[in-house]
């Protein structure tokens, strides 16, 4: 006899004439890294805390640029070039600022030249159809990609290298500023062929497959960083996010962690320091905590109390009860089967007389 199949089918969803896409109004600034898009036109003015953020974006691009172009890359003796991927990436993967939401690889192919074919294949990267409206830096950009590709895929030392370019894309939606980066890359030694064709400069048709990836970031500006993240000389020792951050690694490794202890009677939250009552029944609740044959006790050697569990516990809570003596504040520990301390609570108690 087969299962029934419980899938629910996925179907196209109905349309509705009351959703409507917002109009929205894009520009790029004069090199084509940076495109601002908004659903209030030019004669509105942005508000200018948003203006703000978004000047942040040219700023920290500016130095992004001039940080990049004049580091020497080692490999070559020569100076980094913006679109190099390797120096791209470091400034990406060591900034902080980039969050990655998304990646993809993509295929390219078209039988376009010249200004047609960057203008395209921009719009393609971009998920923009910008129909007649003109981006007359797309030449010389991929102009530039195509060069570095070429310098790179020409060196011996770094056949793997890859050429990319970075777009950060400021967003004003009904009120609500969001600014995202869009990096694309090439590996240069698999497009060696269409890199040599220069497609900016071909005066006729000719079909070129591109296979392309391209990553997506969401970017937090580092005054954002400032103005909610507080002291970031000293956020390393803050206890607070030290204990986010452990908590959020133990989601990972899926780690023992004992979060409260709960008085039963009235579901309340036992302070630390306080006594526990032998005819309380407590509660320990928190994540990660099955195990069979396991037990409890108070973390002192010389402890002669008893931790009983009630009942079979289960991987978010462990109902137990408490005897004998515990003058010395200890925290209660949780053992596997074979005697090894697994958590233990923040917090430490003792044990009423």
């Amino acid at each position: 006899m087969s299962v029934q199949d419980q899938t629910t089918p996925l179907n196209p969803a109905v349309k509705n004439p009351n959703n409507i896409e917002a109009k929205k109004y894009y520009v790029f600034n004069e090199t084509g890294n940076i495109m601002m898009a908004s659903t209030i036109d030019a004669n509105n003015e942005l508000s200018e805390s948003v203006q703000k953020v978004f000047s942040e974006v040219s700023v920290f691009f500016a130095g992004m640029s001039r940080a990049i172009t004049t580091t020497i890359n080692p490999a070559t003796k020569k100076p980094y070039s913006l679109y190099n991927y390797e120096a791209l990436q470091n400034v990406i993967s060591g900034s902080g600022l980039f969050v990655h939401v998304t990646e993809e690889d993509v295929s390219y192919e078209t039988s376009s030249f010249g200004a047609d074919f960057s203008k395209e294949l921009i719009e393609s990267l971009l998920g923009l159809a910008t129909g007649t409206g003109e981006m007359s830096f797309a030449s010389a950009m991929v102009s530039s990609i195509g060069k570095e590709g070429l310098n790179l895929s020409g060196s011996s030392s770094t056949s793997q290298s890859k050429v990319g370019n970075i777009v950060f894309v400021c967003e004003y939606l009904f009120g609500m500023p969001s600014i995202s980066a869009i990096v694309v890359y090439a590996d240069c030694d698999q497009h060696k062929q269409q890199l040599k064709l220069g497609p900016c400069f071909s005066e006729s048709s000719i079909s070129t497959k591109w296979k392309l990836h391209k990553d997506t970031y969401m970017f937090v500006t580092p005054t954002f960083i400032k103005n909610y993240a507080g002291d970031l000389t000293s956020i390393n020792s803050d206890p607070d996010y030290l204990e986010l951050v452990n908590w959020l690694s133990g989601l990972l490794t899926q780690t023992p962690i004992i979060i409260d202890v709960i008085d039963t009677t009235n579901n309340s939250v036992v302070d630390s320091g306080s006594a526990l009552d032998k005819s309380v029944t407590y509660k320990l609740q928190g994540q990660f905590l099955q195990t069979s044959d396991g037990r409890l006790q108070f973390a002192d050697a010389s402890s002669k109390a008893k931790i009983t569990a009630t009942s079979d516990w289960t991987a978010d809570e462990i109902e137990f009860t408490v005897s004998g003596t515990q003058n010395e504040a200890a925290s209660i520990q949780v053992l596997d089967k074979n005697g090894n301390v697994i958590t233990q609570t923040a917090q430490t108690f003792t044990i009423a007389s």
